[in-house]
């Protein structure tokens, strides 16, 4: 058994649904410490972070983010093994998180183990670690990366373990994601009997058109390299019940993945020209500005963690950035080159959630090399 599948299995055996972490950066600690890193806690919310930093022996620092916090299980009965076991079988590793992320965590730890025992000069390293990424996001990683900025101590570049490989690991990075506006639209009519409509207003009628209008936003050519911004509707709540009772409110809830062509004040004017016709009594527009788009633009860092795949695997990766957001952000937001390079994905947040153990190895290579080839740029 390699180390890379001890420390995964340890790591899914700690339970950490989120905003949990179960113990599992404590467990961090104790494996860290040995290899000369000292923990700084930024605990927030009742959310666990913590920064794991070991001095370099030569110039540059390169960090590692990643999140012990895991999504429910669901009903334990429908897992082919318990989700918290971290059961091997015909060489899978089974259990929640193993492919997001703490399997990813998992090989960023053997790695560093095995790059200390090479006894060759290391760069500085920073493994920072937040049990709020699947939840609000709110005192998480944004907390940590506050600190670092504050103290003067943001990385050169980091690598994010997210599970970005789509068939094979290191297939895909990512190095952008686009930006998220949620929207709660709440349209008052007047309620009333369905035999007088002319006594009542229907909410759900004042709606449609709105909600017309939204789906049919010209957002402006995307950003190159990036998918174009998105509106969807995700909710729609009106009536009592009763099949003869006209609406008199209409609940909508809209969500918006919106390109770098665009930023948040461009996504909101346009939203609100979508509702603009209808009376200003007639709509309430909760408009939450969720995350911004990033990306780190193609240069050394990327060309760096790509040609580390490439020897290692013989694949020339895709740079995407398609898929949702990630923590990414708060360090991108502060100007540090990110590449979000894990596992695969195609079982993440699902019942059964699982990964070949022979990626793990080959994950743990790629990291190796990145760490032991990492230089900061001028």
């Amino acid at each position: 058994m390699t180390a890379a599948l001890e420390h995964a299995q340890a790591l899914i055996r700690l339970p950490s649904v989120t905003p949990e972490d179960g113990g599992c950066q404590d467990w961090l600690e104790e494996k860290l410490a040995p290899l000369g890193f000292h923990r700084q806690r930024v605990d927030m919310g009742g959310v666990t972070n913590s920064i794991f930093a070991r001095p370099g022996e030569r110039p540059g620092t390169l960090a590692f983010l990643g999140h012990t916090d895991v999504v429910p299980p669901g009903p334990a009965a429908s897992w082919p093994h318990p989700p918290f076991a971290g059961v091997v079988e015909d060489d899978v590793l089974h259990g929640r998180g193993a492919q997001d992320m703490k399997g990813g965590i998992a090989c960023w730890l053997a790695a560093i183990e095995e790059a200390v025992a090479d006894g060759a000069p290391l760069p500085g390293l920073q493994v920072l670690i937040t049990s709020d990424e699947e939840g609000e996001s709110v005192d998480g990683a944004v907390r940590i990366v506050e600190v670092l900025a504050a103290e003067g101590h943001l990385p050169d570049a980091a690598i994010v373990g997210e599970p970005s490989s789509s068939k094979a690991v290191g297939d895909v990075i990512r190095r952008g994601r686009r930006g998220v506006v949620q929207v709660v639209a709440i349209i008052r009519g007047q309620q009333g009997h369905s035999a007088y409509p002319d006594d009542a207003v229907n909410a759900a009628h004042l709606a449609i058109p709105a909600l017309h209008r939204a789906l049919e936003i010209d957002w402006g050519e995307p950003a190159p390299g990036f998918p174009p911004t998105t509106c969807q509707i995700t909710n729609i709540e009106a009536g009592t019940g009763a099949m003869n009772v006209i609406p008199g409110a209409c609940r909508v809830t809209l969500d918006i993945r919106f390109n770098p062509a665009l930023d948040f004040d461009g996504v909101e004017t346009r939203l609100r020209e979508a509702f603009a016709e209808l009376p200003d009594a007639a709509v309430e527009l909760d408009i939450q500005r969720q995350a911004n788009a990033f990306v780190t633009p193609d240069g050394p860092f990327l060309d760096f963690v790509a040609a580390a795949i490439e020897r290692q695997t013989g694949l020339v990766t895709r740079r995407d950035t398609g898929g949702g957001t990630s923590d990414a952000r708060f360090l991108a937001a502060r100007g540090v080159p990110v590449a979000e390079l894990g596992l695969t994905n195609d079982t993440i947040h699902q019942v059964g959630e699982r990964v070949r153990v022979a990626e793990l190895e080959t994950l743990t290579g790629i990291y190796k090399d990145i760490i032991q080839g990492f230089e900061a740029q001028p």
